[in-house]
């Protein structure tokens, strides 16, 4: 199934230090049951990202374009006066879902999740906002089997480093993305199309 996200996502030349952090902690990743985000190729962010909030209401294909226009119309107008800002990812964390990047300091994204919470609220109401993600956190890979995670803990605190990375954020995007059983591990794997990029301009 389809399911509208919206996520702060990494560019390459942009955030060419993160990028590298991630793939490092790649192949520490593959030795666990896995899938990481960044795919072998270095400089390509493949499907990191921090996920801002999710529309749960309904499935992506039960939202028509008007719905969506809707919806990018209110995220514009709330992030019309959210300025672009500076923050950091890392250090990686294995957790029960997979691992991820911490972001730090984290009060400018949590004022932006807000904003986008309230875009949300005033298009689909209070039943679309049904997500609860935890303390903001880059994905870095997600699990489909069961490991033990300290061991990779770890193995990602003694061989990663630097160990945190700076990450521009002066944009959301607005996502359609698909969740399929991947044919090689029997675990979830996802992929989006992209709905729209809402820069902030405050």
């Amino acid at each position: 199934m389809g399911v509208l996200h919206v996520y702060v996502l990494p560019r390459h030349d942009v955030d060419d230090d993160l990028l590298a952090l991630a793939h490092a902690c790649r192949p520490a990743l593959l030795e666990h049951p896995i899938d990481p985000a960044c795919p072998p190729e270095p400089g390509d962010p493949g499907t990191l990202h921090i996920t801002v909030e999710m529309v749960a209401d309904v499935a992506s294909a039960d939202i028509g374009a008007d719905e969506r226009q809707d919806l990018i119309r209110a995220l514009r107008k709330e992030l019309a006066t959210v300025a672009p800002f500076d923050t950091e990812v890392g250090p990686p964390i294995a957790n029960s879902a997979g691992a991820v990047f911490d972001v730090w300091p984290d009060e400018q994204a949590v004022i932006l999740q807000e904003r986008v919470r309230s875009a949300i609220r005033a298009t689909r109401g209070d039943s679309a906002l049904q997500h609860n993600g935890g303390r903001p956190h880059m994905s870095l890979g997600y699990s489909w089997a069961s490991a033990d995670s300290d061991a990779l803990n770890s193995t990602l605190r003694n061989t990663i480093t630097p160990r945190r990375a700076p990450l521009r954020v002066d944009a959301v995007h607005l996502l359609d993305v698909r969740y399929d059983i991947a044919p090689d591990t029997g675990g979830w794997r996802m992929t989006w199309e992209s709905l729209a990029e809402v820069p902030l301009t405050g």
